[in-house]
Order: structure tokens, then sequence, then C-alpha cells
């Protein structure tokens, strides 16, 4: 991975996030509760949605440990636990990235 694939990677990244993110922040006062209530639980639905079916085979056995499916197991279990968007999507890539190293 060169330098310029990070710097798309990023720059994309922000081009998805920040069109997303910024209405949120500045009119979640204006928001009802029971609306902010309901969209703190769907990232982590959406993303457990895209990990679960990659995680396991067609023949729903646990597919054999590669760098993607570390990550998507990773990315699964952290939004489970923090219930945010950003940190799955973080810990999931370093797990990619890291995983792209080390069978390099």
């Amino acid at each position: 991975m060169t330098g310029y694939d990070l710097v798309a990677i990023f720059v994309t990244a922000a081009a998805v996030f920040l069109p997303k993110a910024v209405p949120l922040f500045l009119f979640s006062e204006a928001m009802p509760a029971w609306l902010r209530r309901w969209l703190e639980y769907v990232a982590p639905a959406v993303l457990a949605a895209l990990v679960a079916p990659q995680i396991f085979l067609a023949d729903h056995a646990i597919a054999s440990p590669r760098p993607a499916h570390l990550a998507l197991l990773a990315t699964f279990v952290v939004a489970l636990v923090t219930r945010r968007m950003l940190p799955p999507v973080a810990v999931g890539l370093a797990v990619l990235v890291l995983g792209a190293v080390a069978g390099s």
C-alpha cells in the first residue's frame, strides 16, 4: 500500500462521513429524544448486518481465519462494545492492514 492509497482512503472516508455526520451534530438538539435513542442503534446494527454474513460461509461453518475475517470479527466486537461508528471502522481497518503487512 502506497502513501497515495492511504490518502485516497482517508479522503474517501471524509467524503462519506462528513455529509452524514455534520447534520446530526448541527440538528441533534432539534431531534426528538426517541429519534436520538433510535439512531444510537443504527450504526451497530448496520455493521453487524455487514459483518455477520462474511464471518460465516454458505454452509454456516465458521471460515478459516484470514486477515479479512479477523478484521470483520474485530469490527463486530468493537461495534457491540462501543455502539459507535468510527471506533469499529478504525479497529477493523487496523487489523486488516496489520494482517496484510504480516502476510506479505
